[in-house]
């Protein structure tokens, strides 16, 4: 078995994505920069010491246009040197332009640092006034009104921007540390030699169905990651330390305050996902956690285990052409506006399906304002991949919409609510997998799949690291410096919680911590399972009402950055500002395990020598 990965040289073009959408070489990216360079110029010569002094709306509306324009460029600037960097990090081209890029924005970031602040300085009734004369910025002015209150003085705001580069160090260390320097050489199963690196583990290993083979692929790389737990610790360390120092100069009462702002979301709304879930989904999934035990045979359950299908000889290999019928399929539900516009995704290469070394891990869904989408996943043939690109096409739709209503300051949106178009595309694929056909056996394959990956990734994965790191914040509030030991000793008492005596978290699990880029993201990691409550309660809707919800949750989309979480939700039908989406999308999962239980039953019974 050869899982050797090739160079990014050796990879076929097709599996690629095509960054000339952006940029259509190398010199039109150099412009870009020079372009850049002269707006920041011209801006600094034109607004800097006006703004505050500005008497009228229309001064103030001139302002943040120019800036707006001038962000859009360089947000495009930024998506090219990051996307070519993210494929191929041992690359020193793609890597010396990336660090170029992050030294020439903070450059920029700080020179204009004094538009934002000036505009603190404005009267509030005069940035209300500004936001009525053009309605896509008065979500702008409103953020701008809302945070004066925690705003430094001009020039720390200068200097803070000045030295972005180096406060988001953290990130760039843990992933050149990540995907460059560890190195996981190979290990030995039943006699054979096999190659083993972050993404062999991850997308391959993670998942094989020989428990002989995985459990000691997941030793094999728990011991390396183990190698490099005190760099990553200190790393970490710093980033968590670094929130609260910044927290605490812009006068917030708690760096959870802080963090939780930027997504103009409550304590209560945060606490509340990670409360309820991990008291109310452990005993389902504790139960999921036996099936699969039982399923395949095994002495017990590890942590090392948790990943693998119900169903490994029911779990068809799926090229990327027959992935196109699934998503087609399945994306026809939001209406062939929205389906032709995601299927462009194809023809167009906006996805890297590529397995090289170097690639960042996982999937991700960058989008450029303006432009289509591109999207990162190391394709393994599985029907994960399929759900991962349907996932990540959700956020290509979703920006895609947003930038059509929204001017670039207004179309980012809240973290919050950022997984819920993704995720309720994973759950329109099961909805149209499911009509496909009636046999027991598809349909487990098909509600285990959405178990195994779009609930077991947003509500276990993903919902067990926002527990571990409100763990790591609260301690750090407290005045603690944590190191490897505690990093570990948290999350493997949040395992424990979690799954009870259904599941050995067996040595090396505590190590998980290191497996994710989102810590260094602020509190990103419990906002999956907020987006997938409001998508699993959108896709019911789209179910059971058809055409009026699927305008709402496209009318939601398009609203951009421009709504709150609470607004966004409303528009799509969805209450949560009570524990309602959270009971009801957790009975839902219930239900799913116990339909996966029956149909097992049925599954054995149709065996042949059973």
């Amino acid at each position: 078995m050869d899982k050797q990965l090739p160079t990014r040289q050796d990879i076929p073009l097709e599996l690629t994505w095509d960054l000339t959408a952006i940029f259509p070489n190398e010199a039109a990216y150099e412009a870009a920069l020079q372009a850049i360079a002269e707006q920041t110029d011209q801006i600094e010569t034109n607004w800097a010491g006006r703004i505050a002094k500005a008497t009228d709306p229309i001064t103030v509306l001139a302002a943040v246009r120019a800036y707006d324009q001038h962000a859009v460029l360089l947000n495009h600037a930024g998506n090219y040197a990051y996307l070519a960097f993210s494929v191929d990090m041992a690359d020193a081209v793609n890597g010396a332009r990336y660090m170029k890029f992050e030294s020439f924005s903070a450059e920029v970031e700080s020179r204009l640092s004094f538009l934002l602040s000036e505009l603190m300085e404005v009267d509030d009734a005069l940035l209300e006034a500004a936001g009525q004369l053009d309605s896509r910025f008065a979500s702008v002015f409103a953020d701008i009104r809302r945070r004066k209150k925690h705003k430094l003085s001009a020039e720390t705001e200068k200097v803070l921007a000045a030295l972005s580069p180096a406060l988001r160090l953290p990130e760039t260390v843990y992933e050149q540390t990540k995907h460059v320097d560890m190195d996981f050489g190979t290990f030995e199963a039943n006699g054979q030699s096999y190659p083993l690196s972050f993404v062999l583990f991850e997308n391959d290993y993670n998942l094989e169905r020989d428990p002989v083979i995985r459990r000691a692929a997941f030793d094999a790389f728990s011991k390396t990651l183990a190698g490099y737990q005190n760099t990553v610790a200190a790393v970490y360390n710093g980033e968590v330390q670094k929130q609260k120092v910044i927290s605490r100069l812009r006068g917030y009462d708690s760096v959870f305050d802080f963090l939780l702002d930027d997504q103009k979301v409550n304590r209560d709304l945060y606490d509340r996902q990670i409360d309820v879930i991990m008291r109310e989904l452990a005993p389902h999934m504790r139960r999921y956690a036996r099936l699969l035990q039982q399923a395949h045979g095994l002495d017990k359950m590890t942590f090392a285990d948790l990943k693998i299908s119900l169903d490994p000889d029911f779990d068809p290999q799926v090229t990327i052409e027959q992935s196109k019928s699934y998503i087609d399929g399945a994306l026809s539900s939001l209406g062939l506006n929205y389906r032709d516009t995601v299927m462009r995704a194809y023809d167009e290469r906006w996805v890297d399906f590529a397995q090289n070394k170097g690639k960042s891990t996982g999937g991700f869904c960058a989008s450029p304002y303006g432009l289509h989408a591109f999207i990162l996943l190391s394709w393994n043939g599985l029907l994960s991949e399929v759900f991962t690109l349907a996932h990540e096409l959700g956020h290509a739709g979703h920006f895609i919409l947003a930038a059509e209503k929204n001017p670039y300051l207004a179309f980012d949106t809240s973290l919050y609510f950022v997984e819920a178009p993704s995720t309720c595309n994973e759950l329109l694929l099961t909805q149209y997998l499911l009509k496909q056909q009636d046999e027991p056996r598809f349909q487990r394959w098909v509600l285990s799949s959405m178990i195994q990956n779009t609930y077991y990734h947003n509500f276990v994965t993903h919902l067990l690291e926002a527990a571990y790191q409100r763990e790591v914040y609260r301690r750090v509030e407290q005045g603690e410096s944590l190191s490897a030991g505690d990093f570990s000793a948290i999350k493997r008492q949040i395992l424990q919680d979690f799954w009870g005596d259904a599941v050995e978290i067996n040595e090396g699990a505590e190590l998980t911590w290191m497996r994710q880029p989102h810590y260094y993201r602020g509190l990103y990691p419990y906002t999956y399972s907020a987006g997938l409550t409001i998508a699993t309660e959108v896709s019911q809707r789209i179910l059971t009402e058809g055409e009026p919800a699927i305008q709402d949750w496209l009318q939601a989309m398009r609203a951009g950055g421009a709504v709150t979480p609470v607004e966004f939700a409303a528009m799509a039908g969805v209450d949560i500002t009570t524990e309602q989406p959270l009971h009801s999308t957790i009975a839902r999962i219930g239900a799913m395990i116990d339909q996966i239980e029956d149909l097992s039953q049925l599954v054995i019974c149709s065996l042949p020598n059973v």
